[in-house]
């Protein structure tokens, strides 16, 4: 019996990013008795592809491609629209991806293959970061360790996944994301309520995908200011989830024991920099690394939006 299968993308004003991701996902290998379509959700105010953009853009693929365009701006609100664009096309299983990514071939059939070997509903694979422009010195990217395909989950991103389709349709556990987290950890929260919702969640070790990283998101403003929008978005979910009380009593204590070390540690690592440069540096940014997150856990509990996505890097 055929199946129906669909990988859903939401994009903004990255229209090089997405030609690139939508070829990769055309070169992909159909797993046997699989019947394949893509949807890509535009959430900008106007859409860009339209008319000839898309149509030309169709006619260079040979797997179906539906564009939908989603005006409120914001990832759960596009991330939503896609959702509901793929269950117009009754699938069995939901595929999601981001615009500045690759597949490799044989991404969805490791997936999908190791999905239904292990009797999951979720699968979540890897990432390999490709940069444009080294990192610093002092940056410490966050790496996944590996481990092996099967093991059991209890959170993921939406970045490389696949979903059985129950989860999301209605007459299934009709889960959505939280549009209260327009500023980060959607993704994160929404497969923490999968999970808790008593759908199996594994790791798929070999299904890569590959992210093109531009130069703009390794400078030192831009990784800090994830590093305080992580913090923020991180605080705000447990304030949605547990209570502002239970958040508070968590993150207080939290937030400034991170505040004042991270003053420390910023103060030493300007004192040593003349003297020794590299360790002073590491020093004074994993203070300010430190201060960020302090400051950002605050914020969050407080319910403030962090801008960070408000920035798109890349083309």
């Amino acid at each position: 019996m055929t199946q129906k299968l669909v990988i859903a993308v939401c994009t903004a004003q990255r229209p090089k990013m997405l030609q690139a991701c939508l070829e990769s996902l055309d070169r992909l290998t159909e797993p046997d008795a699989m019947e394949m379509a893509i949807v890509v959700v535009e959430n900008d105010a106007e859409p860009h592809f339209t008319g000839t953009a898309a149509t030309a853009l169709k006619e260079r693929l040979s797997l179906p491609v539906f564009f939908h365009h989603e005006p409120r701006k914001g990832i759960p609100f596009a991330r939503n629209r896609a959702l509901e664009a793929a269950l117009e096309h009754a699938p069995d299983w939901i595929a999601l991806i981001d615009d500045d990514e690759r597949a490799e071939p044989d991404w969805i059939e490791k997936l999908l293959r190791a999905c239904k070997a292990h009797g999951a509903e979720v699968g979540n694979g890897p990432v390999r970061r490709i940069y444009e422009q080294p990192a610093p010195h002092w940056w410490k990217s966050q790496l996944l360790k590996p481990r092996p395909t099967g093991s059991v989950i209890t959170e993921a991103p939406t970045n490389n996944v696949l979903l059985s389709a129950r989860i999301v349709a209605k007459d299934g556990l009709g889960l959505r994301f939280d549009e209260r987290l327009t500023f980060g950890s959607e993704d994160i929260d929404f497969f923490r309520r999968t999970h808790a919702a008593g759908a199996k969640m594994i790791w798929v070790d070999d299904a890569f995908v590959e992210e093109d990283i531009p130069a703009s998101r390794v400078t030192t403003g831009r990784l800090l200011s994830r590093m305080h929008m992580a913090a923020t978005s991180g605080a705000f979910n447990i304030v949605l989830r547990e209570g502002r009380l239970k958040a508070a009593l968590h993150f207080i204590p939290k937030s400034l024991r991170r505040m004042i070390f991270g003053l420390l540690a910023t103060v030493a690592g300007f004192v040593i920099k003349p003297f020794f440069r590299k360790r002073g540096e590491k020093l004074y940014y994993y203070g300010l690394i430190r201060l960020m997150k302090g400051s950002g856990n605050l914020r969050g509990l407080l319910g403030r939006a962090h801008n960070y996505y408000d920035v798109i890097d890349g083309h």
